[in-house]
């Protein structure tokens, strides 16, 4: 069984950069192909990179991956050798990527076309990278280390490092090139998170009930497929009841409401940053 087990988490390890690889070519087809060509520019050091690599006339996939290698040192610490390692890997495929497709001709002029595919592709990209335990820019490790020290959430530390970027671009460019990157990043942080996070986000549905529980599990096992935690609890005014926690798909949610709807009871949903472990539905 151990045997399994490791060449079971060899195998996932295997997968993990091997997507982590599908991700940075992907980003680097967006801004070598879509962005780059137009003077649009992504955020963080790629996006400085960007600058960089024009006015000095170096080669973009190493300025990208010269200028993330100090951060590297900064994230070792904080995140441990193995987020190192596949961050490693994640730069170099993503600086070779640049490279390869610097030959290429680029995709389109038109600005607009520019912003809206070169956004949804990078988001793709980047969102691949993360969801696979991958990073592609520096930014976002220091801000992880700076965190606990400022005390200040690690998007809102890359948002005003942003923000100061893109003043900057409608200095350098005019604010046109400006205001058309701040909408290239806004498309991407949606995609990238909607990537990232998966799909088929899940929810959290806490249940409170006088009602027969037992009816209402099996409602949402037969209809869903799905397996509720159950345990005793009391409110201040209507005295014990039952509570019920069960996980579903965001998919799921109007289902869940028509199943609770007929009973007398209480619930709120809410979004889940991350799910650990799989028995979460039963396979039906």
């Amino acid at each position: 069984m151990t045997g399994l087990k490791k060449y079971g988490s060899i195998a996932e390890e295997i997968v993990n950069y091997i997507m982590v690889a599908v991700g940075a070519v992907i980003a680097a087809f967006s801004i070598q192909d879509f962005l780059a060509p137009n003077h649009i520019f992504d955020g963080g050091i790629v996006g400085v990179s960007m600058i960089t690599a024009h006015f000095t006339g170096f080669k973009l996939s190493i300025v990208t991956w010269i200028l993330n290698v100090p951060f590297l040192f900064f994230g070792f610490k904080k995140k441990g050798v193995r987020f190192v390692m596949r961050a490693v890997f994640a730069m170099t495929i993503f600086a070779l990527a640049v490279g390869f497709f610097e030959k290429t001709p680029a995709v389109t002029e038109d600005y607009l076309l520019a912003v809206t595919f070169g956004g949804l592709i990078l988001g793709v990209g980047v969102g691949l990278v993360l969801r696979y335990g991958g990073c592609l820019d520096g930014t976002e490790i220091i801000a992880s280390v700076l965190s606990p020290k400022i005390h200040q959430p690690i998007g809102r530390q890359v948002l005003c490092f942003n923000i100061f970027l893109y003043m900057l671009v409608g200095v350098l460019y005019g604010w046109n090139r400006g205001l058309y990157s701040i909408l290239t990043y806004i498309l991407v942080s949606v995609v990238m998170t909607r990537v990232e996070e998966g799909f088929d986000a899940q929810r959290a549905c806490l249940i409170f009930t006088h009602d027969d529980v037992g009816e209402i599990k099996d409602r949402i096992y037969q209809s869903l497929g799905r397996t509720c935690t159950e345990w005793d609890t009391e409110g201040y005014i209507g005295g014990e009841n039952k509570a019920l926690y069960v996980v579903v798909s965001q998919y799921e949610v109007r289902q869940i409401r028509d199943i609770l709807a007929d009973f007398s009871c209480f619930s709120t949903i809410c979004g889940i940053d991350e799910i650990i472990g799989k028995n979460v539905k039963s396979i039906v």
